[in-house]
């Protein structure tokens, strides 16, 4: 409507903004490294602040404009495109299996019960009978990237009981090292597209919670282990 012309008579305010922000960017943006030298440094006037777990959990919307918070899902998004074409580009397709079943599909881990209708029901704990069936029906090479529920209780921050799944099931034809030559490809060719196309986000990942990058091989020279060399291995090491 370019031809009419707007005339406020009143403005209201219907929900005003905290003069003070829980939490400040470049305070919530700072490494544990830096936080700790300021406060053991006795010529700091002023110790840097500490955005506890809570507080940026309560106030999400604002952590998120963290840059390595922000990285941290580029890089997710990333990863899970990445893997989607290096298996697509090896003759796979995706596949979605259920997520509500009626009973446990993977022996060895607890599932979240609920009710469906009347009847008892699970939330999927590994697409892997799925998978299996969609090769025995003829598919042969199937992948899926979707979300795994796993009843396990943890003491760490890094627990099972929710994450996204990348699984790959496939038909072979003579060894299992055909699968090892499918995972490494995946492996090596995501690591490549990260480092080519996402160092602002491994860097900005980087600046506040340091890691040592992945070390690795172009493909088919990366270090392969007989089961028996593994655990010879870890004899040695006393485990």
């Amino acid at each position: 409507l370019s031809h009419l012309e707007l005339s406020v008579q009143r403005l209201y305010c219907v929900s005003r903004a905290a003069a003070v922000l829980p939490l400040q960017i470049e305070d919530a943006a700072r490494s544990e490294q830096d936080i700790v030298a300021s406060e053991t440094d006795n010529n700091t006037v002023s110790k840097l602040v500490r955005v506890n777990m809570d507080t940026r959990l309560n106030h999400r919307v604002l952590d998120l404009r963290v840059p390595a918070h922000r990285a941290v899902f580029l890089l997710q998004s990333a990863v899970t495109s990445l893997f989607r074409s290096s298996l697509a580009a090896q003759g796979f397709i995706e596949i979605h299996s259920p997520k509500l079943q009626g009973g446990v599909s993977e022996g060895g881990a607890a599932v979240f019960k609920l009710d469906y209708f009347g009847t008892s029901a699970c939330l999927a704990q590994s697409p892997q009978l799925y998978k299996q069936m969609a090769v025995l029906g003829g598919l042969e090479r199937v992948f899926e990237v979707g979300p795994v529920f796993r009843a396990e209780q943890s003491h760490t921050s890094r627990h099972l009981c929710e994450f996204v799944g990348l699984d790959f099931e496939m038909a072979i034809a003579e060894h299992y090292d055909e699968a090892m030559d499918v995972l490494e490809q995946v492996l090596v060719s995501t690591f490549d597209a990260l480092n080519a196309n996402h160092r602002a986000d491994l860097s900005a990942v980087a600046s506040q919670y340091p890691f040592t990058p992945v070390a690795y091989r172009p493909y088919k020279s990366n270090l392969r282990l007989s089961f028996a060399e593994a655990i010879a291995l870890l004899a040695e090491d006393g485990a």
